[in-house]
């Protein structure tokens, strides 16, 4: 089988492209072919530099694209993404008279409110994504199903036992160096235009902790993007104010070092598939997202958090003060983070495990293939495909 992707995005690297990155690691497990269609870049050359086949466009013309590789190139199933991605891939997909595929990552409806028939599955990576879906006045809703931001867990796991160990271990990112009392806080985002809430609450976080004086607070910041020069500003205020760089930026990270981070931190303050790959890595979590602040990742806050994407749909509704509160209220209290982690990592490993959503996708792949063609048989028939991806939760 041959399945096409189509991903159109604006930042260079962020969470839709390690949502599509996992898709195609399981279809090229499988033995199956994968082609990637997306703009030239960085996210290009990682797909090639796994054995990917990558066709590089700028989706300025998706009608003349979708003709000439339509022509060229044979695909048995499209699985596309919003907007410019599900124009292109649906064009193809008419000419190919193959099954299509929508993944939705937010509070939008694209097209589907006029054309979801043209599509075999509609997934979205929450239950609140689903919702607005329905809410809009979607048809079609046998099609839409659930297929969150899954963690690859043999990559976020449990690091260090001892505080201590975990300290040491980034302790080279802090040039004033890491006191027994310090706490270290990974805030983990891509900085797009489009996080403007999640970093105001940050920023907001900031200024209560330069008024409160507190020097402990040691804040590690992961991502990049147009509105990082904003925060630096923020950052060099609080430093300066504390007359101690309290917070550190570290850019872009692949994933092994944000692994190393995670585990490392005492908390995490992050968005979306940030703060399920947090969770996996066995630290507590503080969501927010571009839609919603949702808060300390708790026994109760758990449903809220998977319900939006951890803060990807929602009311952006927030006080200000309330994120310096929650991390104030657990910050120091090392028992009760370790049963914030222990939570985490336990929910991550039953609901949100990549072999488990890996083993659901082939067959949604297959399904929607056989309904159109005769049952796949030989080297890829179903006993291999999840076979090669053994689960049992952790």
């Amino acid at each position: 089988m041959h399945i096409l992707i189509p991903v159109f995005f604006k930042a260079p690297l962020g969470g839709l492209h390690s949502h599509v990155y996992a898709q195609a690691r399981v279809i090229t497990k499988v033995g199956w072919r994968c082609t990637i269609l997306c703009k030239p870049g960085i996210f290009a050359q990682q797909c090639r530099d796994i054995g990917l086949d990558v066709i590089e466009d700028d989706f300025k013309d998706p009608s003349g694209s979708a003709t000439h590789i339509a022509s060229a190139l044979k695909f048995d199933i499209v699985h596309a993404h919003p907007f410019a991605s599900r124009e292109i891939g649906q064009r193809i997909a008419r000419k190919l008279n193959i099954p299509i595929m929508l993944t939705m990552h937010g509070k939008y409806t694209d097209s589907l409110e006029e054309d979801s028939d043209d599509f075999s599955r509609i997934f979205c990576v929450s239950l609140g994504v689903r919702d607005h879906l329905v809410k809009k006045g979607v048809k079609n809703l046998h099609k839409i199903l659930i297929y969150p931001n899954a963690v690859n867990t043999d990559l976020f796991y449990s690091g260090h036992s001892e505080r201590l160990d975990r300290i040491n271990a980034i302790s080279c990112y802090f040039p004033n160096g890491i006191e027994a009392n310090d706490r270290i806080i990974v805030f983990s985002c891509r900085m797009g235009l489009d996080k403007k809430f999640i970093l105001n609450c940050v920023i907001d976080a900031w200024a209560y902790q330069a008024k409160n004086r507190l020097t402990t607070w040691n804040w590690l910041v992961v991502g990049d993007g147009p509105r990082r020069p904003m925060l630096e500003s923020a950052a060099n205020e609080l430093n300066k104010e504390l007359d101690r760089q309290c917070i550190n930026f570290t850019g872009w990270q692949e994933e092994e070092k944000l692994n190393k981070f995670y585990q490392s931190a005492d908390l995490v303050v992050a968005p979306g598939r940030s703060a399920l790959d947090a969770l996996g890595s066995n630290r507590p979590v503080i969501a927010i997202g571009s839609q919603s602040y949702i808060g300390i990742i708790n026994e109760e806050n758990w449903y809220k958090g998977t319900y939006s994407n951890f803060g990807g749909v929602g009311e952006r509704v927030y006080i200000s003060g309330e994120l310096y509160k929650d991390i104030n209220s657990i910050i120091y209290d090392d028992e009760r983070l370790a049963v914030l982690g222990r939570l985490g990592k336990e929910k991550i490993s039953y609901f949100y495990d990549q072999k488990y959503w890996d083993k659901w996708l082939v067959n949604q792949y297959r399904e929607a293939y056989e309904l159109q063609n005769k049952p796949l048989s030989g080297e890829t028939d179903a006993s291999k495909d999840l076979k090669e991806i053994s689960f049992q939760p952790n």
